[in-house]
């Protein structure tokens, strides 16, 4: 079994190595997974969302037994932000949430123009509901908490 992660801005790889040294078992971003995991072992995926699409899943699908997969993004752990990455996801193993964040210094290209374009609408909609939602996306966050891996590292040391 073997941690394959896609990291964009280092929450996912930041959860995929605490995950590494609370389990064992070795991490490894996609791009070199590819090489160094045969095809058809199982793996544990994490995978950073945009715009409720989980990255790299589908790459990791067409090479991999996904046993538990790992969506790590910006909004809050609520049941209904689980439901809409399960819809568009569709997993076929068990489901975690893990809040990562958001570090504007990171973002590249088309995903910081889209994000920009939000925070713009949200400022032009002003509405106090999205006064949190506005901060976040002018300066960041980071919302990483080891307790949110506790559920996937008792279902990986089950599998162990």
């Amino acid at each position: 079994m073997t941690i394959v992660y896609e990291s964009n801005t280092g929450f996912t790889e930041r959860y995929a190595k605490t995950l590494s040294e609370k389990t064992g078992i070795e991490a490894l971003p996609l791009k070199s997974a590819k090489k160094a995991v045969p095809k058809g072992n199982d793996v544990v995926f994490l995978g950073w969302v945009f715009a409720n699409k989980i990255n790299g899943l589908d790459k990791a699908r067409k090479l991999w037994n996904v046993i538990a997969l790992a969506a790590v993004g910006m909004n809050p752990p609520t049941e209904q932000n689980n439901k809409a990455l399960m819809d568009a996801n569709k997993p076929e193993c068990p489901f975690f949430y893990l809040a990562g964040g958001l570090d504007n210094s990171k973002l590249k290209g088309m995903h910081k123009m889209m994000l920009n374009m939000v925070r713009q609408s949200l400022e032009k909609e002003n509405k106090p509901e999205y006064k949190d939602a506005i901060e976040m996306f002018k300066n960041g966050g980071d919302w990483f908490s080891e307790e949110y891996l506790s559920d996937l590292i008792t279902l990986i040391l089950a599998k162990l």
